[in-house]
C-alpha cells in the first residue's frame, strides 16, 4: 500500500556501486591495450609463483606497478606503535648516558659559583679598607711603625724574660774602659762537645747536641735548667786544631759528682778553673765581619795596656735566635794573666 522510497544511505551505495562498476570496464580495457596476453614463458612463471608457499597474487594498482614496486608495503598500526616505543626507549637511554656524562665532567670542572653574600660582602669591605689607606700614606706608615714597634715590644719582653730566668756564671769586674771590661770568674762546670765546620754551623750543631744532654733527651734522669752564655772556642788537641767547642755552663748548684752522666761520647763534663778575662761587648748580629773587628779592638786594648793573653778568644752568646740584632748581648773573651 505504501511505496518506500530510498533512503540517501541507499543512493549514494548505488551511485559509488555504479562507480566501482565503471572503474573496473576501464580497468580491463588498459590492460587489454598497455599488457596483452602474456607470454607462454610468463604464464608458466606465474603458475609456479602461485604455488609457491606465502605467495599472494597483487591486487588493485599494484598488478599494473613495475615487479621492483611491488614489494613495497606500508607498517601496521601494530608495527608502527612497536617502533615508536623502541625509539622513546632508546632516546631514554641516550639522554640518561648523556646527563651521566655530564655529571662526570662537571666533578672535573672548578667551581664556578658565586660566592656567599657573606663572604663577597667581606672581600668588599676589605677592598674599601685598603683603598681608605692607600688614599692615605700618613696613616699606612703610621700603622707599619706602631706594627714593628709592637713585635719589637714584644721581642723584647720574652728576650727579657729569659734573660731574668737564665743563670749567668758569677765574675767581678776588675776594670771597665767602655765596651772592654777585665773580669775575674769564679770556678765553673761545663758540658762540652766538639763539633766540625764553619763558625755558625758548629754552634747551631753542637747546642742541638747539648741541648739533648741538659733537657734529658738521650738520657735518664731530671732536665738541667737552661743557663747563659753559651761559648764556642777554638777546640785543640795533639797540636792541631779538631774543630769547635761548643759549652753550656752548668748552673752552680751542680757538682761533678751530682751531675747526669751523659749518654755518649759526644757531650763530655769538664770542670773550669778561676780565670781572668779580658771582654769586649757588643750587639748585633753576629757574623765574621763583626766578630774580627771587635776582636780586633780587643787586641789592641791588650798591646795597649801590656795585658799577655792565655789561650784562643771564646765567643759568648747570650740571647735566643729571635731577639732582634739590636737587642742581642755579644761577647768576645781573652784568658789574660793576673
Amino acid at each position: 500500500m505504501f511505496r518506500d522510497k530510498p533512503s540517501t544511505y541507499d543512493r549514494l551505495a548505488d551511485t559509488l556501486s555504479g562507480i566501482g562498476d565503471r572503474l573496473a570496464e576501464l580497468e580491463e580495457q588498459a590492460v587489454e591495450r598497455f599488457h596483452p596476453a602474456p607470454s607462454r614463458t610468463e604464464r608458466v612463471r606465474r603458475a609456479i609463483a602461485r604455488n609457491m608457499p606465502f605467495h599472494s597474487e597483487p591486487t588493485g594498482v599494484a598488478r599494473y606497478l613495475p615487479e621492483f614496486m611491488t614489494g613495497w608495503n606500508m607498517p601496521s598500526t601494530t608495527d608502527a606503535r612497536r617502533h615508536m616505543l623502541s625509539l622513546r626507549d632508546s632516546a631514554g637511554d641516550s639522554v640518561d648516558d648523556a646527563r651521566g656524562y655530564f655529571a662526570d665532567a662537571r666533578r672535573h670542572l672548578p667551581d664556578f659559583r658565586l660566592p656567599r653574600f657573606t663572604s663577597f660582602r667581606r672581600g668588599m669591605e676589605t677592598e674599601r679598607g685598603l683603598d681608605y689607606l692607600r688614599n692615605r700614606p700618613e696613616l699606612t706608615a703610621l700603622l707599619v711603625v706602631g706594627g714593628a714597634v709592637a713585635v719589637v715590644g714584644t721581642a723584647y719582653y720574652v728576650t727579657k724574660k729569659v734573660q731574668d730566668h737564665a743563670e749567668e756564671p758569677d765574675y767581678d769586674v776588675v776594670r771597665e774602659d767602655g765596651a772592654i771590661e777585665i773580669r775575674d770568674y769564679d770556678a765553673m762546670i761545663v758540658a762540652e762537645t766538639i763539633k766540625s765546620g764553619y763558625h755558625e754551623k758548629a754552634r747551631r750543631s753542637g747546642f742541638e747536641t747539648l741541648a739533648d744532654y741538659i733537657f734529658a733527651r738521650n738520657r735518664d734522669g731530671k732536665k738541667i735548667k737552661m743557663t747563659t752564655p753559651v761559648l764556642q772556642q777554638l777546640a785543640e788537641g795533639d797540636g792541631r786544631t779538631k774543630g769547635w767547642a761548643i759549652r753550656f755552663v752548668m748552673p752552680k748548684k751542680y757538682t761533678m759528682a751530682s751531675l747526669p752522666k751523659p749518654a755518649g761520647s759526644d757531650v763530655t763534663l769538664k770542670d773550669m778553673p778561676a780565670r781572668r778575662m779580658a771582654a769586649i761587648r757588643f750587639s748585633g748580629n753576629f757574623s765574621a765581619t763583626l766578630a774580627s773587628k771587635q776582636l780586633m779592638n780587643l787586641y789592641n786594648y791588650l798591646a795597649d795596656n801590656n795585658l799577655k793573653q792565655k789561650g784562643d778568644p771564646q765567643y759568648a752568646f747570650y740571647n735566643p735566635p729571635w731577639t732582634p740584632g739590636f737587642m742581642k748581648r755579644n761577647e768576645i773573651l781573652i784568658e789574660i794573666e793576673r
